[in-house]
C-alpha cells in the first residue's frame, strides 16, 4: 500500500495543482478527495486533514481558500513522502 501510495500520489497531487490552476472546482474537489482517502488509509492525518480543506473550499468554489489550503496539502505531502520513501528503501 505504502509503494503504490508513493507512485501514484505524485499524480494526484499534480491532478489537483493543474484542476485549481484552471480553476475547474469539481476535479479539483475530486482530486483532493481521492488524495483524502488513501493518505486516511495510511494514517497520514495531516496531508488528509489538508486534502479535506481543499475538497470542501473547491466544493463552495472559494478559490483562495482552495489554494491557500493547497500549500498546506503540499508542504504535508513532502514530509509524508520523505518518510515513506525511507521506510520503503
Amino acid at each position: 500500500m505504502v509503494t503504490v501510495f508513493v507512485e501514484h500520489s505524485a499524480g494526484r497531487l499534480g491532478a489537483l495543482d493543474a484542476a485549481l490552476a484552471a480553476s475547474d472546482f469539481v476535479a479539483a474537489a475530486e482530486a483532493a478527495h481521492t488524495l483524502k482517502g488513501s493518505s486516511r488509509q495510511l494514517g497520514l492525518t495531516v496531508l488528509a486533514d489538508a486534502c479535506l480543506a481543499v475538497e470542501q473550499a473547491s466544493k463552495k468554489g472559494d478559490a483562495a481558500g482552495a489554494k491557500t489550503h493547497l500549500a498546506a496539502v503540499h508542504a504535508s505531502y513532502t514530509a509524508a513522502k520523505e518518510i515513506l520513501s525511507a521506510a520503503t528503501a
